[in-house]
């Protein structure tokens, strides 16, 4: 395992904002990931699984910071007329998008846009337009906090709307995805989503993604539209012109000014309409912890 320490973190988030890590490293390999485990356990320190770092927002970060990009690679197999996609948690998401429209699959191309690792996609159920990535997981490897390999079946895990049993059972290393093939035309409607979601988000600057999850039965994006804040800006940072769930980072924006634009729209919101906001976004620091050492 290779540490580096205080190392700058705002680089490898798409929004672009960051703090530094005390501990970081990029595992290669399943021993190297346990190992980061272990070594994250033995300082008693906490630790944080990054992905693609999409919907992620650092602050500083006393722990250690695991980043599993070199842990990519996609084995496919047919089985039962079902095609069987086996890949690590690093592999981006869009090379399984790319796949499946080759292969003529259905319906996991309608998760195009999200700039996510598949294990990142998978820790917090990834959705769009009508599906989830829980729709398509036949299996989960994982790494428990004892530093067992683990596996689970669909059927033994617990999905939720943008949430999963995961980091808090353990870290995801290999998710094997049931696609099913089909005759449809998907190349139109994933052409018909790509253009939906350049018109409609702002795809081409530095953002996190959603910032808050849609509360039952409404819109995050309408509700801070309706209270007033859409395009409203906050030093180096702002909600979109073009959808207001969408954080922009206008310079260089810091996570201290991250925090006070959210808290400003989660309070207006519920004065405005009784509805309290809940971030989709994981908002990354010290303070922040969630569950045993996990960030």
């Amino acid at each position: 395992m290779h540490l580096k320490e205080d190392f700058p973190l705002k680089e490898l988030t798409t929004i672009r904002v960051g703090g530094t890590a005390k501990f970081y490293t990029e595992p290669s390999n399943l021993e190297e990931l346990k190992n980061s485990i272990e070594f994250s356990q033995k300082m008693d320190i906490p630790l944080f699984i990054l992905g693609k770092g999409s919907n992620t927002i650092f602050g500083n970060i006393r722990g250690l910071v695991v980043n599993t990009r070199r842990l990519k690679g996609i084995y496919v197999r047919e089985k039962d007329n079902e095609v069987l996609v086996e890949c690590l948690c690093g592999t981006p998401l869009r090379d399984i998008i790319r796949l499946s429209l080759k292969e003529k699959l259905k319906d996991f191309y309608k998760l195009l846009g999200f700039p996510a690792s598949v294990g990142g996609a998978v820790a917090m159920n990834a959705g769009a337009f009508g599906v989830e990535i829980s729709d398509f997981v036949k299996e989960v490897y994982f790494i428990s906090w004892e530093g067992e390999p683990e596996k689970l079946k669909r059927e033994e895990i617990t999905f939720s709307y943008r949430n999963s049993p995961f980091p808090k059972m353990g870290v995801v290393y290999k998710v094997v995805l049931r696609l099913k093939r089909t005759e449809e035309n998907i190349m139109e409607d994933y052409l018909r989503i790509r253009n939906l979601r350049r018109e409609k988000q702002p795809i081409n600057e530095l953002t996190s993604g959603s910032t808050f999850k849609n509360p039952k039965g409404n819109y995050a994006g309408k509700l801070i539209e309706e209270a007033g804040l859409k395009g409203f800006r906050l030093r180096n940072i702002g909600f979109s012109e073009k959808h207001a769930n969408f954080l922009i980072n206008y310079g260089n924006a810091s996570f201290q000014e991250v925090k006070e634009i959210i808290e400003i729209a989660k309070e207006k919101v519920f004065k405005e309409f009784g509805i309290n906001l809940v971030e989709e976004v994981k908002l990354v620091e010290d303070s922040g912890f969630n569950g045993w050492k996990v960030l």
